[in-house]
């Protein structure tokens, strides 16, 4: 699909010469360019300067045989010199650092060729007596055999021509019989032409570097000509070959000297030579045509095993006779060079473009064209996509000229082209017009037929018939050279611009032609010139009046063409050029870049520009280093990336500021086995501006207002994609539009989640919900998209808005949830109250969708709807026939929903002919459900549901009807609530009062019963008080007073005991078990109140002193001995409490400085960090036996590196024991087995990796609660009260000292707790895995060449960010102490 584009032209005329020129080397380095003229002339020319710096007249020097001619010269870079040879045998040598001339050596039989190596190590003569010479720089010959050689084995034959090759044989007088040596890209083979006298024809032969023989071609191949070249990379050798007097091929050889192909020039003419481009992929043929007079270069191209003539190279006026003599290609970029006979020596730097119809109208058909010698292949890929070499339509271009350039006019589309000396106009074919009658309806919003829009166009397109020629400018010969002309562009109706080169100038001017559109007669042609050579000369995409070109150093120039009449009526010239201006300054690429575009970016005129070193801009910018092609589309800039990436860029969004990187996931290792990196988990993010795409892919064009894609392959062919990017922005625009179904059609054909459809517009889409069921009428469409709804946004998820993504929050800020609650509901239900009020048969189908895609379904009201929908109708014959629309329904559900599962909510209806019509779906034998169905059948109404629900396991509607069925199933009811454990549900069964009174009255003992039960059941479950209160309301008190009793509600208990008139000892009893009950759950003060309270004050006190509460027994004491036993109370609690105190000093002291040994050690501790595969025996067996104190109990990343592949020995670190094992060997691993999670027992043994979790457990135990620090203070109080004032300092004193020891402390305890959990220890073991990358990077950059110091001090200084999640260990402090100690 693509075309070869001149970007620019040097043209120089030497006119210094003696003679005919006939050949030219070049150095490049230094582009100095060496001529040979027809009379042994040596010419040095300058293309930079212009001028001829010398001449030499090899005839005068005495170092040229006499009458001798210059066959051959070439220029050898490794000895900065030229070697000339000559028909006589002299081999001559200029030297161009000294300018010494001198004869390195002759060749006695004559030399007919001469050709150097690739890489100028040696090089082969060919002589008058037809062998092959191989000779080194030095000039020492290394071998020399026949020309004419056979492989060993096969004898040479000789064919017999008969009469139907006489044209052959006429022909052999004509053939050139010189021979000519080719050398394949790597010098390693070459090839040679030669006649054979004794066979009357040339043969191919392939030689070794060695002067081997490799292979020939075979016997039967005739018509060869001399004229050979290798292509570059080794494939193919193209040959010249003529099998007819009217056929001339050019047929290419594989190194076997099999032939591999071939293709039929379409000029007969004589080919003088043959060249591949370095890049083998242009064949240049230079070609003498002989009807014409004139030699060309035309240059062709292979796509698709079909070859293109895809330009026709002319030098001079087609009327002289200045012919082509010698043409040469750039070593190293796409340049040509051409020589003709009086010295015109012109260079060509081309490049490769597809010539697309530029524009972002809807109407721009997106029409590519190829150029194929006098024949334009077009396809408008906005209607269908066929692949080269076929095309929708082809153009053949009249008297068989070739095109010189083409262009399309922006706003119709038309296609002018370059012919001769002629510019054809083709416009493109249309439909009729269409009558009024079928003119499309468009509604307005409110309802009414709206007029027809202003650009409305009754003539469409017709894509299915080629463009006709409409018009034809002629251009005198005399004015302008359309064969000289390049980048041509049509830039508004009535104007036509072009690039002209000026001979011997570094310069080029812009013509443009301005002619009359009616007509077609040229009116003016205006010529301005350009002090710098321009690159690329292209539409500015905002004016129809300007156009933007580049000159070589990458500078942005506007052009601004001729304005309207003057007031005299005739044109005047064209305004200045004036340089593109940006953010206030001139414009200039940072390198000069061969393709570029304009286009608008963030509402700013912009301009894109891809170099030829793949690197993409945008302004100046640089956006992409690895970019091969890009394409603009409306609302993206498009590109591909030689890592086979396809990248999508919002024009409506600010430019990246940062080049885009991209790393495939594929390609992402992670640092260890087991683990992720960090770079991994970044790429793993969905994004719709990121696409593969096949390898080599290029990108042929996009179709503004539209989701296609074209890309070539390498190998020619084309592959038409939707990019997601572009798919969203043009459904978002269809949503917008309200044109749901072209955007419900997309989506479903690009496989795009239907949610989108809601979720891009939930309110407009809500609003517009009875155009979205007018439009999308087919019911399948309806039921795809109910079926597709979920509780979630995707605009947050799946379809990110690439036009809108700058505008999103950064990703530090939380998001907002992705679900959305009722969502479906919502939908569903707005769906089916439209889908009711039109036509509720018609939508019957969806209606049923949208109750079981609710959540929870209604599969109930499915069924009844189902049901509703039986019965009769007559059909067309007038019988009475079953309704099958019920039918129909039901197998849809069935199709929906498990048959299993829609069988239990039909039985659960209870109506037995729709439980039987959804089993007849099912897999259910007959036998089973039919007797099972009958058997209920025979129940009574009541019992009949009940046993329904008892099968389907819905107790609560068992009971209920079980409770209706009669008094009889009472016990069954009490049974079904107690196995079933509804006893909430049977409160409100028998609870409501709405039946009859005699109901009611059974219904009253019901539910005594029932709380009855349910106050047993929650005694067994502990919750006494809750039973208590039941057994009151079922007049159950002696129950009631044994569960408030059970409770602990002694006030509660009593007061029921009371009611009951039970007598003294039964009350006192019953106190007596209340204060045990309580002294149980420590709940020492109620114990003591409650015996109080009835008199038992020996008991009191002694239970006041058990709780501490040494002040309250006090005030309750009366006698001595009660004071005495208190008193021995309160000293045998001090005694406790300080050996206890002092027990826990002890311990919470030694582990306070253990736990700060323990985290002291890990804070020091410094991870071995090895990169992969680089662990030894040394190190392994120096960290072997190690304690395990420094783990953080998670896996180390020696452990980790015990699962790379190598086979030294490495230490490896056990996640379990936390321990540094002795060195194992290991191995690979192909998959990684999931250990079985272990049970760890954590003990205090110091070294264990668990000592410090142990330790800050058994610290937590000894921080004082509030409660224990409560009781000292009673004890404090106690002893003051009792005159014991220094034993009480002492408690106070004591108590202070350990509480200070554990405040003192905490700092050093919430560390380690901070530090053992287990969120902590995954953010620690990432900082391992990190720091392994910061060392395996440092280590790659040391290993490169040229490395500064400032890289890797960059490296190296990587911050490493650890969310933490910090832990604070804190103790209560309540109010208990005295202020007076």
């Amino acid at each position: 699909m693509k075309n070869i584009t001149r970007l620019s032209e040097f043209n120089d005329l030497i006119v210094d010469g003696n003679g005919e020129f006939k050949l030219f080397s070049i150095d490049q380095q230094s582009n100095v360019v060496y001529f040979i003229t027809e009379n042994n002339q040596l010419i040095i020319y300058s293309p930079s300067t212009k001028k001829v710096s010398m001449k030499i007249e090899l005839n005068e020097q005495d170092i040229l045989s006499e009458g001798a001619k210059v066959i051959s010269i070439q220029f050898i870079p490794d000895l900065d010199a030229v070697c000339m040879a000559s028909d006589k045998g002299d081999i001559l040598m200029y030297s161009t650092s000294n300018g010494e001339l001198e004869c390195v050596g002759i060749v006695g039989s004559g030399i007919t060729c001469m050709s150097w190596s690739p890489d100028y190590e040696l090089f082969i003569l060919a002589t008058e007596s037809e062998t092959l010479i191989q000779m080194t720089k030095d000039w020492e010959m290394i071998n020399e055999v026949s020309i004419n050689s056979y492989l060993p084995g096969k004898p040479k034959t000789v064919t017999t021509n008969n009469n139907n090759n006489n044209n052959n044989n006429n022909n052999i007088k004509n053939i050139n019989k010189i021979p000519i040596i080719t050398w394949r890209g790597d010098g390693q083979y070459f090839a040679c032409s030669s006649y054979e006298e004794d066979i009357g024809k040339i043969q191919l032969r392939i030689w070794e570097r060695s002067l081997q023989l490799h292979s020939m071609n075979e016997s039967d191949v005739t018509g060869l000509e001399n004229q050979i070249s290798w292509r570059p990379n080794g494939s193919m050798i193209a040959v010249s070959q003529r099998l007819e007097q009217t056929r001339h091929d050019i047929s290419f050889f594989e190194r076997n000297g099999l032939k591999h192909g071939e293709f039929t020039l379409r000029n007969k003419g004589e080919i003088q030579s043959i060249q591949w481009s370095s890049d083998s992929e242009i064949l240049g043929i230079q070609l003498y045509l002989e009807d014409e007079k004139r030699s060309v270069l035309q240059l062709w191209h292979r796509s698709n095993y079909y070859w293109f003539l895809k330009q026709e190279i002319q030098c001079g006026d087609h009327n002289d006779n200045e012919r082509i003599v010698n043409i040469q290609w750039d070593l190293s970029s796409p340049i040509v060079r051409v020589l003709t006979q009086i010295g015109r020596f012109s260079e060509y730097r081309l490049c490769w473009d597809y010539d697309v119809s530029q524009g972002s109208s809807e109407n721009n058909p997106t029409t590519v064209v190829m150029v194929d010698g006098n024949q334009l292949k077009l396809t408008p890929f906005r209607r269908l996509v066929v692949p080269p070499p076929m095309s929708a339509y082809s153009i053949e271009l009249p008297d068989k000229l070739n095109c010189l350039g083409f262009s399309f006019n922006q706003t119709t589309y038309q296609l002018s082209v370059m012919v001769d000396q002629s510019i054809l106009i083709y416009t493109p074919a249309t439909l009729p017009p269409t009558p009024k009658a079928t003119l499309p309806k468009i509604k307005s919003t409110n309802g009414l037929l709206a007029p027809l829009p202003s650009d409305f166009k009754a003539n469409l397109p017709n894509y299915s018939i080629a463009p006709t020629l409409t018009s034809r400018v002629v251009i005198d010969k005399s004015k302008l050279q359309l064969h000289k002309i390049r980048h041509f562009l049509w830039l508004n109706a009535s104007t036509f611009i072009g690039v002209e080169s000026k001979t011997n100038q570094n310069s080029d001017s812009i013509v443009e032609i301005v002619f009359n559109v009616s007509s077609g007669v040229v009116e003016n042609i205006y010529r301005t010139s350009v002090s710098t050579k321009i690159l690329r000369l292209t539409h500015h995409l905002q004016s129809l009046d300007q156009c933007l070109f580049e000159s070589i150093d990458g500078y942005l120039h506007l052009y601004n063409c001729s304005i309207s009449a003057s007031s005299s009526g005739n044109l005047e010239q064209p305004t200045s050029i004036s340089p593109f201006i940006y953010q206030e300054n001139i414009f200039k690429f940072p390198t000069p870049c061969p393709w570029f575009s304009s286009c608008t970016i963030n509402q700013e005129d912009s301009v894109v520009g891809l170099n030829d070193r793949n690197k993409l801009y945008i302004n100046q910018s640089l956006l992409c280093t690895d970019c091969n092609s890009f394409a603009l589309h409306n609302k993206f800039l498009l590109f591909t990336t030689v890592s086979h990436v396809l990248r999508s860029v919002s024009l409506l969004a600010p430019p990246p500021t940062q080049p885009l990187t991209y790393v495939p996931v594929s390609n992402v290792i992670g640092n260890y086995v087991g683990h992720k990196s960090q770079a991994l988990q970044q790429q793993s993010n969905y994004d719709d501006s990121i696409r593969d795409v096949e390898r080599g892919s290029r990108i042929v064009a996009v179709v503004p207002h539209d989701t296609r894609l074209v890309l070539q392959m390498p190998r020619g062919n084309l592959e038409a994609i939707s990019p997601r990017s572009l798919t969203l922005a043009t459904i978002r625009e269809m949503i917008n539009n309200h044109q749901y179904l072209s955007a419900f059609l997309t989506m479903r054909r690009n496989r795009i989640d239907m949610n989108f459809i809601y979720d891009h517009n939930p309110t407009d889409f809500i609003r517009h919900i009875e155009e979205f069921v007018e439009q999308i009428q087919q019911i399948d469409y309806l039921n795809l998209f109910i079926s597709s709804l979920r509780d979630e946004d995707t605009t947050k998820t799946l379809f990110i808005d690439l036009e809108t993504k700058h505008l999103l929050p950064p990703t530090n800020v939380v998001k907002p949830s992705s679900i959305v609650v009722g969502k479906v509901n919502l939908v569903c239900d707005s769906l089916r109250k439209v889908f009711m009020e039109k036509d509720s048969i018609k939508f019957n189908l969806p209606i049923l969708t949208t109750y079981v895609k609710k959540s929870p379904p209604e599969l109930d009201q499915v069924l009844r709807l189902i049901q509703s929908l039986r019965g009769e109708e007559i059909n067309e014959q007038g019988e009475t026939i079953v309704n099958r629309l019920a039918e129909e329904s039901l197998d849809y559900i069935v199709f929906l929903v498990d048959v299993n599962k829609l069988y239990d909510i039909a039985l659960g209806t209870y109506d037995f002919e729709l439980v039987i019509m959804v089993a007849q779906k099912s897999q259910k034998d007959p036998k089973e459900y039919i007797p099972f169905l009958q058997e209920l059948q025979k129940m009574e109404k009541f019992y009949q549901r009940y046993s329904i629900d008892k099968y389907l396991s819905r107790w609560e509607l068992a009971l209920y009807n079980l409770s209706r069925a009669g008094k009889k199933y009472q016990q069954d009811c009490l049974d079904l609530i107690i196995s079933n454990k509804i006893y909430k549900e049977a409160l409100v069964n028998y609870g409501s009062g709405t039946d009859s009174d005699n109901l009611i009255e059974e219904k009253d003992e019901m539910f005594k019963k029932v709380l009855n039960i349910y106050g047993d059941y929650l005694l067994e479950s502990n919750q006494f008080e809750d039973a208590a209160y039941l057994f009151l309301q079922a007049n159950q008190e002696k129950k009631s007073i044994n569960a408030f009793r059970d409770a602990g509600l002694w006030e509660n208990a009593i007061s029921q005991a009371n009611k009951l008139s039970y007598t003294k000892e039964q009350l006192n009893q019953l106190v007596i078990e209340l204060s045990e009950i309580l002294k149980r759950n420590s709940k020492f003060q109620q114990a003591a109140q409650c015996l109080e309270k009835f008199q038992f004050i020996d008991q009191a006190i002694h239970m006041y002193c058990e709780g501490y509460y040494f002040n309250e027994a006090l005030l309750l004491s009366s006698e001595e001995e009660q004071q005495i036993t208190i008193k021995k109370s309160i000293l045998d609690s001090l005694s406790n409490q300080i050996n206890e105190i002092n027990n826990n000093f002890e311990k919470y002291e030694k582990m306070s400085t253990r736990i700060v040994i323990v985290r002291t050690n890990k804070l020091n501790y410094v991870p071995l960090l090895l990169p992969r595969g680089q662990g030894d025996f040394e190190t392994g067996s120096m960290m072997s036996g190690m304690s395990g104190m420094f783990s953080e109990g998670g896996m180390s990343v020696n452990s980790a590196l015990s699962n790379v592949t190598t086979s030294s020995y490495v230490s490896t670190y056990s996640q379990q024991t936390g321990t540094f094992s002795t060195a194992t060997k290991t191995r690979l691993k192909k998959k990684d087995k999931k250990q079985k999670p272990q049970k760890v027992r954590i003990t205090g043994k110091e070294g264990s990796p668990y000592e410090e979790d142990y330790l800050v457990d058994q610290m937590k135990k000894l921080i004082p609660s509030s409660s224990q620090q409560e009781s000292i203070g009673r004890i404090i109080k106690g002893l003051v009260l009792l005159g014991l004032f220094n034993d009480a300092r002492q408690l106070s004193t004591l108590y202070q000292k350990y509480l200070n020891l554990i405040d003192s402390s905490l700092d050093d305890l919430s560390a380690s707790a901070t530090a053992i959990l287990p969120e902590n220890k995954k953010e620690k073991e990432r900082e391992q895995r990190l720091q392994l990358e910061q060392l395996e990077e440092q280590q790659q950059q040391q290993q490169q060449q040229q490395q500064s110091q400032q890289q890797t001090s960059t490296t190296s200084n990587k911050i490493i960010t650890l969310n933490i999640k910090q832990v604070v260990v804190s103790r209560d402090k309540p109010n208990w102490n005295l202020t007076i100690f």
